[in-house]
């Protein structure tokens, strides 16, 4: 590989991707600098301890996202957006923004978009349950508490993808607000990609509910419109579906059989 006087690669430049094709075909590549050497592959345990991904969402990949009828087309739509973006990243700096009701697949599919980055381009990933981080920075005001805001704060701030998981599920204030703020505002000056989930929509159905502004307050909620592409994933919730398939599901003869009163 030849480097120039920068230290820089010369043939991304530093960025650590080689852009191949033109115009609308063009994707990015993994430049050689950045690849993971043959003898230690980036594999999937490996991911998903560097990236945190909860138990629950281990096995997320495109191939096992299911678009259910009668919601297929906008499931499938989301679904080649989100690969869409794994495949051109880092042609744009911009996010994705997955919102639509509890139970229709958005954090399934931005986990998938982690892994194909992690393992595929050998990109950075992070997985952050907002609840979970702004409950663990509350417990920092404790003095007991053995973790620093900045502890907390700098994998969300500097990982090169972050997931920003279940946004808006608290109720707002001005701490919230502020916190929030100082996130993607960081990584926004970065130009750091984030993704988001996010069971509020930009407006309320018939003036009912609260609005993912309501929620997040307006100066965070004008900040990730500028930072990423609203996706929309309209469905019924899977995770009800499932659960009334299971109730009604009648037992197989063998397991009638073996019974006992």
């Amino acid at each position: 590989m030849i480097e120039v006087e920068s230290g820089e690669c010369a043939r991304c430049g530093g960025s650590g991707f080689v852009i191949v094709g033109e115009r609308d075909a063009a994707r990015a590549r993994p430049c050689a600098c950045r690849s993971v050497p043959k003898d230690r592959p980036a594999g999937v345990g490996e991911f998903l301890l560097a990236a945190r991904i909860p138990r629950r969402y281990h096995d997320c990949e495109f191939e096992n996202f299911d678009a259910i009828p009668p919601h297929q087309m906008s499931l499938q739509g989301a679904r080649t957006t989100a690969e869409r973006f794994a495949e051109e990243y880092p042609l744009s700096d911009r996010g994705l923004m997955l919102i639509g009701p509890p139970g229709v697949g958005k954090t399934h599919l931005a986990v998938a978009i982690l892994r194909r980055l992690a393992i595929q381009k050998g990109v950075p990933c992070q997985f952050c349950d907002v609840q979970d981080l702004l409950r663990q920075l509350q417990a920092t005001f404790d003095r007991q508490s053995g973790m620093s805001e900045l502890d907390l704060l700098q994998p969300v701030l500097q990982t090169e993808i972050v997931l920003l998981d279940d946004l808006g599920g608290r109720q707002f204030s001005p701490w919230l607000e502020e916190t929030l703020s100082h996130i993607v505002t960081t990584r926004y000056n970065e130009k750091r990609s984030t993704i988001v989930t996010t069971n509020y929509m930009d407006e309320s159905a018939g003036g009912r509910g609260p609005t993912l502004k309501d929620r997040i307050g307006p100066r965070v909620h004008s900040r990730l419109l500028e930072m990423c592409h609203v996706v929309r994933v309209e469905a019924q919730d899977f995770r009800q579906t499932i659960k009334r398939a299971d109730h009604h599901r009648l037992p197989d003869p063998g397991e009638r059989a073996g019974r006992t009163p």
